[in-house]
């Protein structure tokens, strides 16, 4: 039982996937007329553009994205004026979700103004703190730290109870109730839809991974290979290795949930787009060596491959279609997470 009352909710963002993930709770706060406030921290300032109709304008903007900024860099950016903006608001309740940085730093300011946190996504592990970097060390933290942790599936649910950790509820994931709002009829066309970015795998690995999907681009030609390029200058300076594949803008999320619905499967290293290939029944292939989301693995519809596109690539282009019981929860998940709010 918690032994202080909400009133007033922060809620902090700053990258594509949190807007994407939080939009649901933020219109399920509204619609019951909860009193909140939003704080962007742009992180990806450069792809708040393609999601920013999903949310309301932030009450506060940190503008905090500088080229080639470091992990630090973030870190000191949103530190003093986070904590300003916490002691002139005094929320009772700050939600954030997932594992970026703004996640961690924001959490861990609200943790020294003792203002409670509630983490969205809770509970995801893979127990490697270098894979990935630094999201498994940022998660971790998070839980340690939160008064509310809103577990997306039951295994994340008994990672959290395995590390002693308090307060847990089984949600579902928000990603789910987002794409329920895209009723997008489902086929299985001629085009493999890419996404990549994820930190560790710039460089060398990021390299093979490019050069690989340009082979089989080439090899089969009657598939179009479709690349909403991310804006990220270790992702744009490997452009011309795609010599055959159709490397296009970043997508806003109608759009490129649109694509997903069309695609006959999917090459990614991100960890929402698993979860959103289980609500448009698409198989894909997983450029990483782990993943804290198993439950794509276990149903069938996911597989580890890191930079080995070749060797596993007709796993998904043979058998495309995948169909079973979400792992990731009936698109209810922001009601859940507001009734633990109001008890």
């Amino acid at each position: 039982m918690r032994n202080f009352t909400i009133n007033k909710i922060l809620i902090s963002y700053g990258t594509r996937p949190e807007i994407i993930k939080l939009s649901p709770i933020i219109r399920e706060l509204d619609k019951r007329g909860i009193s909140f406030k939003t704080v962007f921290t742009g992180q990806h300032r450069e792809l708040y553009d393609d999601v920013k109709d999903l949310v309301p304008e932030p009450d506060f903007h940190l503008d905090i994205m500088k080229e080639n900024q470091t992990l630090t860099d973030i870190l000191s950016s949103i530190s003093l004026r986070f904590g300003e903006i916490l002691r002139s608001e005094n929320p009772d309740l700050l939600i954030v979700q997932g594992d970026t940085s703004t996640v961690a730093i924001s959490a861990l300011i609200a943790f020294y103004e003792k203002v409670p946190v509630g983490h969205v996504e809770a509970g995801l592990r893979t127990y490697d703190l270098t894979s990935p970097f630094p999201e498994e060390g940022n998660r971790q933290m998070v839980s340690r730290i939160a008064s509310y942790n809103w577990a997306p599936t039951e295994l994340a649910a008994k990672q959290l109870k395995k590390e002693n950790v308090g307060n847990i509820t089984v949600t579902g994931n928000t990603v789910i109730d987002a794409c329920k709002n895209f009723n997008y009829p489902i086929s299985y066309e001629n085009k493999v839809l890419i996404t990549l970015h994820r930190r560790e795998n710039f460089g060398s690995p990021m390299e093979k991974i490019f050069s690989e999907i340009d082979l089989l681009a080439k090899e089969y030609s009657h598939l179009e290979f479709i690349f909403p390029m991310h804006p990220n200058p270790n992702v744009q300076k490997l452009r011309p290795i795609l010599k055959n594949v159709n490397i296009i803008d970043p997508l806003g999320y109608s759009e490129m949930m649109q694509l997903l619905s069309k695609v006959k499967f999917v090459i990614s290293d991100s960890g929402g787009v698993q979860e959103e290939c289980a609500a448009f029944g698409k198989k894909v292939l997983v450029c990483r060596n782990t993943t804290e989301r198993p439950e794509g693995l276990d149903a069938g519809f996911a597989k580890l491959v890191h930079t080995n596109i070749v060797e596993h690539f007709n796993w998904a282009n043979k058998s495309p279609k995948w169909s079973g019981a979400n792992p990731y929860g009936d698109g209810k998940a922001s009601q859940k997470i507001i009734e633990t709010i109001l008890k």
